[in-house]
């Protein structure tokens, strides 16, 4: 019978090595479901400068969680402060002109 010690072992190496990158892949996305589920709950977590919140978890169809990106921030320009009326009063500058 022939010696087959070297193919076996290079075999079970290789189921080794997918099984360890398999638990790998599921040790990361375990820590990731974790981090996701903890900011859900603690609204001072910051993901990507915003608080997380459930409308932007997304679940894929093959199990992946995926973060949307948080809405567009208002746009300032549509909420300055419109300048005060005069009501006939007159500036600093007018009263300090007239003596």
């Amino acid at each position: 019978m022939a010696d087959l010690t070297q193919y076996l072992a290079a075999k079970y190496n290789k189921m080794i090595g997918e099984i360890s990158t398999d638990l790998g892949k599921t040790a990361d996305d375990l820590a990731n479901t974790q981090n996701i589920i903890k900011a859900l709950k603690n609204p001072d977590m910051l993901i990507n400068g915003v608080s997380l919140t459930l409308d932007m978890v997304q679940v894929m169809e093959n199990g992946d969680i995926r973060i949307l990106p948080p809405p567009p921030a208002p746009d300032i320009t549509e909420t300055c402060v419109k300048e005060p009326e005069k009501n006939g009063k007159k500036d600093s500058k007018e009263l300090a002109n007239v003596s």
